[in-house]
C-alpha cells in the first residue's frame, strides 16, 4: 500500500497572515453581516452584494496578481480569509467556483489577454461562473463526456447537454469540458472551453430540489459557437486542465465549510445547555463525536492546503477531505433534528435548510462511492478497486 509519511506538513500562519487577519477582523466589525434571507433570490442578491463589498475593501483574490485586482499574497492569506468569513457569519462567496477553482486554473493555463479579460469580474462578482462538467451519461465518470465541440474555422460549435450545473441560471460564463475529437475515447480528445451563458442557443432548465431552489440546472447547447481563442490551455488538453481545476475544488472551500459547521455545533450545544439536557451522557457522547470529527476534518484540510502550497498534493488526496466533510455534515444536522425535535422542521427556517442541504453533500462534487474508489486506487494502490 502507498501511504503518506507521518507526521504530514500542515499549514502555518506567519506575521503577515496575522496582520491580514487583524485587518480583516477590523473591517468585518464595522461591516457586520446581514441575516441570511430564507428566500433564494434574496439570498443570492445578498451574496453578490457581500462579495462586491469584500472586493472593494481588497479582500478577494488575495493570492492573485495585483494587476488583475488581487494582492499578490500566498495561499495562507486565502485561508485566513476563509476562516474569518466563516467565523463572522458572512455569506459564502457567490462566485467561489470562479474564485477558488476557475480563476486559479486560468492563472495556470491562460494567456495574459484571457486573464485580464475574465479575472476581474470573478473577483467583484460582476460576472458569475459555472462549471460544465457532469452530463447524463458522464457524472462521476467524467472521462465519458459526450458534448461535442467541432471545429468550424475560428470557432468551436458546441452541441450536447450538461446536468447538475450549479447556478447556471445566474452565471455569465461557463468553463465547459467538451469533446473536440469524437474519434478519441475517454480522457483523450477533450477541451476546456469558456462558453457565454447568454448565448441564445443555450437552454437552461432548473432541476427540482427538495429545498425548492433552482440551484442545479440542465444546460442544453444547440450549435453554440465558441471562439477557439476562448479555449483554456490548448485544444485537446481538456483532461489536464480539468484535473488541475478539480485539484482546487476542495481546500479553501472545505476549510470555510468546516468552520461554519463548527459554529452550528456550538449553537446546538448552547441550546442543549439552555434546555438543561447537557448532563445527559448520550447527548454528551453524540455532541462529542461530532466535535471530534470536525477536529479531524480541520487537521486534514490544513494538510491539504500545505500540500497545495508546496506543490506536493497527491492525486486523489482531496477525496479524503470530501469523505470526512460529507459524513460530519450529515451527522451534525441529523443530530440537530433529533435533539431539537421534528416540530422545528414543519416550517422552512435556517435549521431546516441545513438539514435538507446536508443530504446532498454525499452526492455533489463526487459521490461517496466514487471517492472511496479514488482513495482505494490512487492512495492505497489497490489497482483492482472498483
Amino acid at each position: 500500500m502507498i501511504l503518506d509519511r507521518f507526521p504530514a506538513a500542515t499549514l502555518t500562519f506567519g506575521p503577515d497572515e496575522e496582520r491580514l487577519r487583524s485587518e480583516l477582523r477590523g473591517w468585518l466589525s464595522s461591516h457586520p453581516p446581514k441575516p441570511p434571507p430564507v428566500d433564494y433570490e434574496a439570498r443570492i442578491a445578498l451574496q453578490v452584494e457581500s462579495q462586491a463589498a469584500l472586493h472593494a475593501a481588497g479582500f478577494i483574490g488575495l493570492s492573485w496578481p495585483e494587476r488583475f485586482g488581487g494582492r499578490g499574497l500566498g495561499l495562507a492569506a486565502e485561508a485566513v480569509l476563509a476562516e474569518e468569513l466563516a467565523q463572522s457569519e458572512m455569506p459564502e462567496l457567490i462566485n467561489r467556483i470562479g474564485v477558488y477553482m476557475i480563476g486559479p486554473t486560468l492563472l495556470d493555463f491562460a494567456g495574459e489577454e484571457h486573464q485580464a479579460r475574465f479575472l476581474p469580474g470573478m473577483l467583484d462578482a460582476s460576472e458569475l461562473w459555472c462549471q460544465g462538467f457532469s452530463e447524463p451519461d458522464a457524472g462521476s465518470d467524467l472521462a465519458s463526456v459526450r458534448t461535442t465541440a467541432l471545429r468550424d474555422g475560428d470557432d468551436l460549435v458546441v452541441s450536447g447537454q450538461k446536468v447538475w450545473t450549479s447556478r447556471a441560471g445566474i452565471a455569465r460564463w461557463c468553463a465547459a469540458l467538451v469533446r473536440t475529437d469524437p474519434q478519441q475515447r475517454r480522457h483523450r480528445g477533450l477541451t476546456m472551453a469558456i462558453v457565454d451563458m447568454r448565448d441564445p442557443c443555450i437552454t437552461i432548465r432548473p432541476l427540482p430540489q427538495i429545498l425548492g431552489e433552482p440551484h442545479f440546472s440542465e444546460v442544453f447547447f444547440e450549435d453554440v459557437r465558441v471562439p477557439v481563442a476562448d479555449v483554456i490551455g490548448q485544444v485537446g488538453e481538456g483532461w489536464r486542465v480539468a484535473m488541475q481545476m478539480l485539484s482546487y475544488e476542495r481546500g479553501l472551500f472545505v476549510l470555510e465549510r468546516q468552520i461554519r459547521l463548527r459554529r452550528r455545533l456550538d449553537e446546538l450545544a448552547q441550546r442543549v445547555i439552555e434546555e438543561g439536557r447537557d448532563d445527559d451522557p448520550s447527548v454528551q457522547e453524540r455532541l462529542g463525536r461530532v466535535h471530534i470529527e470536525l477536529q479531524l476534518l480541520e487537521a486534514q484540510v490544513y494538510r491539504t492546503l500545505a500540500a497545495q502550497l508546496s506543490g506536493t498534493l497527491r492525486p486523489g488526496a482531496t477525496s479524503i477531505d470530501k469523505l470526512l466533510l460529507s459524513h460530519v455534515y450529515q451527522e451534525l444536522f441529523a443530530l440537530a433534528a433529533d435533539l431539537i425535535g421534528p416540530n422545528d422542521a414543519v416550517t422552512m427556517n435556517e435549521r431546516t435548510h441545513d438539514l435538507l442541504e446536508s443530504r446532498a453533500v454525499s452526492i455533489y462534487g463526487g459521490t461517496t462511492e466514487v471517492q472511496h474508489g479514488i482513495v482505494a486506487r490512487q492512495l492505497l494502490g489497490l489497482s483492482d478497486a472498483r
